[in-house]
Order: structure tokens, then C-alpha cells, then sequence
């Protein structure tokens, strides 16, 4: 869609259809998305069963993992409620992956990144910014500005997919002409220590601007003397050399 600036100037301005334009979402409500079609399309518009979690509503629910955004969607089920039963090779039973048994001798044990399912069918497939992901990097919402949890099959989009549907993580971008930073601080009973900084710098008005986000997780558990320490860095740059050419980048490290 093409949209005038004002009555009095006749300059047309373009947007990306690959390009979701989120300064109309508000709160909870996103109103358009890329999972539809990998084009900028309006929810109500698509007739897939799509989700989209907002950075927002992730605050707000203390969402910071996947089984944390699954445990408040419909048809969606994550480590807390659902844990996925595996026949033991040793004829020990069923068995608990998440508890870290393995089987076999290339077996691995479940996370919240993969232990989980959709219409309980089995675990989505997992992307980054519509590209399939490694599943042992796990998603966290310390660089994530959206979720996208697109129901059933996805042929449309990523060729052969996981029939359960594939959830989509949207990571933060560097904006241009604003300047942020964020800090923030988690603990809990059991010993969990959470701190995350977050910031955008416009280096060069309309040009040039770069985003980091840095976390250090380390979670504690009920049973002792377990925990998981985490470090993750993330950056972004978004480069517009013309008017009509945008270079985005980001790397991470985990």
C-alpha cells in the first residue's frame, strides 16, 4: 500500500511488504504478520491459526522461554503441563527426558525448547526470523520483539514442516532515529538470578543503527543442587545507504 505524506506534498511513501510495520500494535494486539505467507499481511485477513505474542504481553506473563509462551496459548502445551513419553531402549519403561535421561547411544534429552507440543500432536518446528533454527539454542525473549505460533501444517512457508505447526521467533532490530536503554533484574526463591541489558543507538539520522541486548541467566531449581548458568549477546545493525535500499544484520552468541 502506497500512502501520502500530507494534502500539500505528492512524495508517495512505499512500505515493504516483507516488513511487519509495528508501531500500530498495541499492548497484546498485533495486527499484521509474515507467518501467513512470508508477506506483510493482516491477521483477520489469513486463515491459518495464528498467534502472535507481543514483546508486551512476554513482560507482562514473564515469559522468557518457550514453555513459558506456550503455557498461556490455545492448543499449545509446554514442560509444565505436558512431558513427552519415551520408550527406553533399555527396557526401563517410559521414562522422563526433561529429567535428563537419555537413550541410546545418540539419544538427547528434552528441554523447554523441545519438549512440548501443538493440538497435541507433537513439538513444532522452531525458526528464527521465518529460517529454521537449531534447536539446541534455545529461544529467549532477551532479543525477541514478537512470537509467531502458526498452528497446523506449513508447507506454504518452509517446504516440509513438523505437522503439529511451527512457532517463529522475531528478534529485535536496530531502529533508526531512537535512542533506548533498558535494564532489568529477575530473582526467585530459588536462588535464580536473572539481569538483562538492553539498548538502541542512532548513529547516523536515517542511515545507520545498532542494537545490543546482553543476558546473564543463572536459574536455580527445587531439586539441589541443580542450576543452568547462561550467557547470551546479541547484536543488530540496520543500514540504509539510498532511499530505497535497507541492510539489516545480527549475530549472536550463546
Amino acid at each position: 500500500p502506497a500512502w501520502a505524506q500530507d494534502d500539500d506534498d505528492d512524495e508517495i511513501f512505499e512500505l515493504s511488504p516483507f516488513q511487519v510495520d509495528g508501531s500500530k500494535d498495541q499492548g497484546y494486539r498485533a495486527e499484521n504478520t509474515l507467518a501467513g505467507s512470508r508477506l506483510s499481511t493482516k491477521i483477520s485477513d489469513l486463515a491459518s491459526s495464528i498467534t502472535v505474542v507481543t514483546a508486551e504481553q512476554m513482560e507482562d506473563t514473564a515469559s522468557i522461554d518457550m514453555n513459558d509462551v506456550l503455557r498461556y496459548e490455545a492448543n499449545t502445551e509446554g514442560a509444565s503441563t505436558y512431558t513427552e513419553g519415551v520408550q527406553s531402549l533399555r527396557n526401563d519403561g517410559v521414562v522422563d527426558t526433561n529429567a535428563g535421561f537419555t537413550h541410546g547411544a545418540n539419544g538427547k534429552t528434552q528441554d523447554h525448547n523441545t519438549a512440548n507440543r501443538i493440538r497435541g500432536i507433537g513439538r513444532p518446528g522452531t525458526t528464527v526470523n521465518f529460517y529454521q533454527s537449531l534447536t539446541g539454542v534455545p529461544f529467549d525473549s532477551y532479543n525477541t520483539s514478537s512470537v509467531e505460533i502458526n498452528r497446523g501444517p506449513n508447507s506454504l512457508l518452509f517446504g516440509m514442516g513438523n505437522p503439529a505447526g511451527i512457532v517463529n521467533q522475531s528478534t529485535s532490530r536496530a531502529r533508526l532515529n531512537k535512542n533506548s536503554t533498558k535494564v532489568s533484574i529477575r530473582l526467585d526463591n530459588r536462588g535464580s538470578f536473572r539481569t538483562g541489558l538492553n539498548f538502541n543507538r542512532s548513529l547516523i539520522d536515517d542511515k545507520l543503527a545498532f542494537y545490543g541486548a546482553l543476558l546473564m541467566d543463572d536459574r536455580g531449581f527445587e531439586r539441589k543442587p541443580s542450576y543452568d548458568d547462561t550467557f547470551r549477546a546479541y547484536g543488530a545493525i540496520t543500514y540504509r545507504p539510498f532511499e530505497k535500499t535497507t541492510i539489516s544484520a545480527s549475530i549472536e552468541k550463546y
